[in-house]
């Protein structure tokens, strides 16, 4: 039976060798982890809120087409028209990541992958059949190939995971709901100002979902750590000065604060409600807690859950997809009949 010391495993996972064979414990770097299902390394949070979302009717039918024949289509047109696409004999160096981050993580298709001139170091993805990754000029000059590399994982964990269509649902809800809070009675506005936080909720979940690609793609939770330090406080003169560690004791330090002032914790999740993304201290924590567990090992091991096998064994959260009625089939029909 083999012991595996964490520590020395995440400094250099392809070195791990069976006690017994003297053969590689873990899959290499490049390999593929092939018809992984997203909700092998889906952090629990996110799952939660994704059977809620599950539940809104059309949400897996009427919303996926929608988007297909129109904010797939307007997104794409949007950024061939003003910006630089990027292919295999444009850009390269870039391609070539992008490439190499989707064959890893068997998403089965290259995103349109598109560079955008903008000060703030960003990337983002859109789509639902056609996806897009969209980088910053800024990122690609803050991070080294292996931190963009880990921040493409992101955005195409994001894709696999089908965030995008999810993320498009909990927009129609806000407005939906900012409607309603206009012309409801005060009794309905807490539930509606509810729905609102709890969607909220869920996107900053996603990204923690998301943080996990970038482990499984990188192999190293430090290059994880480092790109999002380097989002957060990074710019080419103290680049050098950065150090993970740091941004680890910095996590511990704001704990120990909540741990002694209950009123901390009330006012840090005053601070999130309203974002869309974990404040850097809670990611970098949740990165590293998962680059340390055992389920992480697992997957890197080639054994997880496979989009070709059996479906997991359903649990009280699980709340299966729903499936279009004939009048949802209808309507998808006739709305199909415009556009062919």
């Amino acid at each position: 039976m083999n012991r595996l010391d964490v520590e020395e495993a995440l400094r250099a996972p392809e070195a791990a060798r069976c006690g017994r064979c003297k053969g590689a414990l873990f899959l290499g770097p490049g390999e593929v982890y092939t018809s992984i299902d997203p909700r092998a390394y889906e952090h629990p949070l996110d799952r939660q809120a994704l059977d809620v979302l599950r539940r809104i009717p059309g949400t897996g039918t009427l919303l996926r087409f929608l988007l297909k024949h129109g904010l797939d289509r307007t997104y794409r047109l949007l950024m061939k028209q003003n910006f630089l696409e990027v292919r295999s004999d444009r850009v390269r160096s870039i391609h070539t990541l992008v490439e190499e981050t989707a064959r890893t993580l068997d998403l089965g298709k290259v995103p349109e992958t598109y560079i955008v001139q903008h000060p703030q170091p960003n990337a983002w993805t859109t789509g639902v059949e056609t996806y897009q990754l969209c980088l910053t000029t800024s990122l690609i000059d803050l991070l080294d190939e292996a931190e963009l590399r880990a921040v493409i994982a992101h955005e195409v964990g994001h894709m696999q995971a089908g965030h995008v269509l999810y993320k498009t649902a909990a927009a129609i809800l806000y407005y939906v709901a900012g409607t309603l809070l206009s012309r409801t009675t005060s009794l309905a506005a807490p539930i509606l100002l509810g729905m609102y936080y709890a969607f909220r909720k869920w996107e900053r979940c996603a990204e923690l979902t998301a943080d996990r690609a970038e482990l499984l793609v990188t192999r190293q939770h430090h290059t994880c750590l480092r790109a999002h330090l380097k989002l957060a406080s990074g710019t080419t003169r103290t680049a050098a000065e950065l150090n993970v560690e740091d941004l680890l004791a910095q996590a511990r330090e704001v704990e120990e604060l909540v741990d002694k002032n209950w009123l901390d914790q009330l006012i840090i999740d005053w601070q999130q409600a309203g974002m869309t993304h974990p404040f850097t201290v809670w990611r970098a924590k949740h990165v590293d807690q998962w680059a340390h567990s055992g389920e992480l090992w697992q997957i890197l091991a080639g054994d997880y859950l496979r989009r070709s096998g059996p479906p997991p064994k359903p649990t009280v959260e699980d709340i299966p997809e729903e499936k279009p009625s004939g009048k949802v089939k209808t309507l998808l029909n006739d709305l199909k009949k415009l556009f062919d």
